[in-house]
Order: structure tokens, then sequence, then C-alpha cells
């Protein structure tokens, strides 16, 4: 499925929970990078019942999260953010519910009573210990990014270190206008994607997924 960046995504957006029938079960592990309020979180749930990790660097939102699947334990929370290097940073929660917050938005002031600090993690480091620890043959299954922004830096940093073979579905949600060159980073992440996967949605500059080359079914 693929269509422009016309809007027309928002009429259809649970496509990338129901999107990978067929591919996704309750042994399958899904990774979020940006757990947000847990919206897609409890999609997937009742989807697929699966392991998931997510990834949340606001810790106010990950308490809220652990405490909102505190009875599942197949989920784990934690309160960090994905880099492509390790490091803290101060950010400035925004938009309703933190919902456009994010690491490259500049801060409306040094002095802002909002600034709150978080810390990221190596994604090639937490990747590679996810794999040997939390998997049989070194597959993840889902890779689901929603983190307004980083995603123009931990794709590259992925796709540079030959690690997206090692996920079966890849997603992410495209946030321009935050990041410099945005969209040339973009074309190329779309090109480094199509040397191991293929689309299996695609609606430009707004939400993709793409799945592992010859890895369609179980």
């Amino acid at each position: 499925m693929s269509w422009g960046s016309d809007g027309s995504f928002w009429d259809v957006e649970g496509v990338r929970h129901t999107g990978h029938k067929g591919l996704l079960n309750s042994s399958s592990l899904i990774i979020e990078v940006g757990g947000n309020r847990g919206h897609d979180t409890v999609a997937f749930i009742k989807l697929y019942d699966p392991w998931i990790i997510s990834y949340e660097p606001l810790v106010s939102m990950a308490k809220n999260l652990t405490e909102q699947f505190k009875t599942n334990s197949k989920v784990k929370i934690h309160p960090y953010g994905l880099g492509s290097y390790a490091r803290n940073l101060r950010i400035e929660p925004h938009d309703y519910g933190n919902a456009g917050t994010s690491i490259f938005r500049k801060l409306s002031s040094e002095n802002s009573s909002k600034i709150v600090q978080v810390e990221l993690l190596d994604i090639v480091k937490v990747f590679q210990d996810i794999r040997q620890t939390k998997t049989k043959n070194g597959i993840i299954d889902l890779l689901s990014i929603n983190c307004e922004g980083c995603e123009f830096e931990i794709l590259p940093a992925l796709i540079l270190n030959n690690m997206t073979q090692y996920f079966r579905i890849i997603q992410f949600a495209t946030h321009l206008g935050l990041v410099p060159e945005a969209s040339c980073i973009y074309c190329q992440i779309e090109l480094g994607l199509e040397i191991t996967h293929q689309h299996l949605f695609h609606y430009t500059k707004l939400w993709e997924g793409w799945v592992l080359k010859n890895k369609t079914g179980n």
C-alpha cells in the first residue's frame, strides 16, 4: 500500500498496527523507539500479544507507561531514548501530552522551567545486546520508531552499521522540519532500506513499513 504525503494516511493510520498480520504473533519481539503514551503498545498487545521493549526518554512518561503495563510481564519500559551515540540532553516537553517533544527542537529559553534531562543510549550497542540476550536467532521481529525526528539519526546509524538485516520489519514515522537537510537524509534512508527490505506499506514522509526481503510469511 502506497500513497503520497497528502494526509490520506490519517484515515487509515491503524495500518501501522494491522499491517503486520501473518508476520507477528505471541512469540514475536517488538522494539518501540518512542513509547509516548502507549497507544501503539496497546494496539500491538491486542492484536499479537507479543514481547515488547519500549524506550521512552521522558522519565515522567516512562513512569506512566510502567504503571500502565505493570500487569503485563511481556512489556518492558526503559526510561531512555536511543541515538547514534550515548549522551545526556536538556529538552523541553512540547505540545499536548508532550506529543511534539523532540531532542532536535530548540529550547524556548535556556532558563525555561519546563526543561528536563533525558538520557540517550547508543542504539547499535543496545540492539547488539538485545539480539544476543532476547532472541533465539538474532532477528528482532519489529522495530517501530515514532520519536519526533530521531529517525533521522538512528536509521542512518543502523544502515551504516549494516544492522537493518536483523529486523524483520522496520516501520517509522517521519517528522520533517526539525532536522536540517531532513529531506535529503530521508532519501538516503530510503535507499539504504531498499537494500535489505521491501515496502509493506508506504505513505511518503508520513509513516511507512518495510519487511525484510524474502521474509513475508511465518
